[in-house]
């Protein structure tokens, strides 16, 4: 939970000084990941490449998606709209690491690594009947 705090706390920081920037949620969506592949290996979890990537686009587009419907409608009112940006990127930021958190720590996910267990996939196979 200390974790999750902590890149919540930064998601503020960074939301807050970069705010009136366009396009800097690209910072915001590369902490979202690392703070994934962090939590992913808090719960001694595998995370691949390929499930990286993919959670990069999802989370840039997610983020994109809120940022341009909630947000735009807001900064026609400059500082409302502004803390309104920190806001929703600090609760967007820790909502998902709670859900990563909570993905991460199921026990189905946790230390699942085939290459070390070969032996055992083989034996299944051998005891099988055509």
């Amino acid at each position: 939970m200390k974790l999750i705090l902590l890149y919540t706390l930064i998601a503020g920081v960074v939301s807050a000084l970069t705010a009136p920037i366009p396009g800097t949620s690209l910072l915001l969506t590369a902490l979202e990941v690392y703070m994934i592949v962090h939590l992913s290996k808090n719960n001694e979890a595998k995370l691949g490449l390929k499930e990286i990537g993919y959670s990069a686009m999802a989370l840039y587009g997610l983020s994109t998606v809120l940022k341009d419907a909630a947000l735009e409608i807001l900064t026609f009112i400059p500082v409302i709209g502004w803390a309104a940006e920190v806001i929703v990127a600090m609760l967007f930021v820790f909502f998902l690491g709670m859900l990563a958190n909570l993905y991460f720590s199921k026990p189905s996910r946790q230390g699942r690594n085939l290459e070390n267990h070969t032996d055992q996939v083989s034996s299944h196979r051998t005891d099988r009947t055509n």
